[in-house]
């Protein structure tokens, strides 16, 4: 290779890298400005002491964090959030699969018209969608006024303010976000892996569970690890549809907050919850990684 030669690559090699640089600084400035900065403020204030005149005593101390790990009712709220969010996700999920299998193989304006139904729910805030099931499921709400009428119950039934109800209402959310990344992650799979189990006498059921499930699981540990982010920082459902009978951290970090102005308690949970999501989500996608490197070198 001539010398000029080697000055264009490596010329083309700078002029890449800095075009790469100058697209990313913008979002990474953004990041750091908007994300990063706040995370560190908070983290600031958890090691800080509560006062009654200011945000915040400037004097070091893990109190916050030794009284929330004391507190059977805050370590239970913590359990109980992990728990819903991992359930809100999984059923996110198990709903989400033939939604966006159908997608995948309906037609071009099939498609459309799916993917804008799909999206519409996400123009509605989530205070209005709470709002909704409250009038759904409450103790005068739709479905309790239904079986009354029709003398299946002969009373109203206590359908929400219950971890099951939470959930759902979680999930419903979520659902838009984990349809739509599935389905981006279906659309790259080629459809002649599939048909040529189809032709060796192989059953959909089948073809789907080990060749292409496994195919689109980057799509499936990107989904679930954003909707389950989101879970578990939920805030207004929980606190609309679960109310005090069913707290969850995020509501309870607010609340520490604004009526018992206590900033560094508040700023403590909220440390505590991220840490733990990271956490899981890492966790998570290790494991997962494994298990489809794992299932790579058994198709080679």
């Amino acid at each position: 290779m001539s010398t000029s030669n080697l000055r264009d690559r490596d010329f083309g090699a700078t002029l890449g890298t800095r075009l790469g640089w100058s697209v990313i600084s913008p979002a990474a400035i953004i990041v750091l400005v908007f994300f990063v900065t706040p995370i560190l403020y908070f983290l600031k204030f958890s090691l800080e002491t509560p006062s009654q005149t200011q945000i915040s005593t400037p004097t070091l101390t893990f109190e916050n964090f030794q009284e929330f790990f004391a507190s059977a009712y805050y370590v239970h709220t913590l359990i109980r959030t992990i728990i819903i969010a991992v359930c809100s996700t999984l059923f996110a999920l198990i709903l989400a699969l033939p939604v966006a299998n159908l997608i995948t193989r309906s037609g071009p304006r099939v498609k459309s018209l799916l993917i804008i139904a799909t999206v519409f729910p996400l123009l509605v805030g989530n205070v209005v969608r709470s709002i909704g099931w409250v009038a759904l499921l409450g103790y005068d709400g739709v479905v309790n006024n239904v079986l009354l009428d029709l003398g299946f119950i002969s009373e109203p039934l206590s359908l929400l303010h219950t971890p099951v109800t939470v959930g759902i209402a979680i999930s419903s959310v979520v659902l838009p976000i984990m349809v739509l990344t599935l389905q981006a992650s279906m659309e790259s799979i080629a459809p002649s892996s599939e048909q040529a189990a189809l032709s060796l006498g192989a059953r959909p059921a089948r073809v789907f569970r080990q060749i292409t499930f496994p195919q689109m699981m980057p799509g499936v540990v990107a989904g679930t690890s954003l909707v389950f982010v989101l879970c578990i920082n939920s805030y207004a459902t929980p606190l609309l549809v679960g109310g005090s009978q069913v707290p969850m951290l995020a509501p309870a970090i607010y609340s520490a907050i604004t009526t018992t102005n206590n900033w560094p308690f508040g700023a403590a949970m909220a440390t505590i919850l991220l840490v733990v999501c990271l956490t899981v989500v890492m966790l998570y996608g290790r494991l997962v990684g494994r298990a489809f490197d794992a299932w790579r070198k058994e198709t080679r």
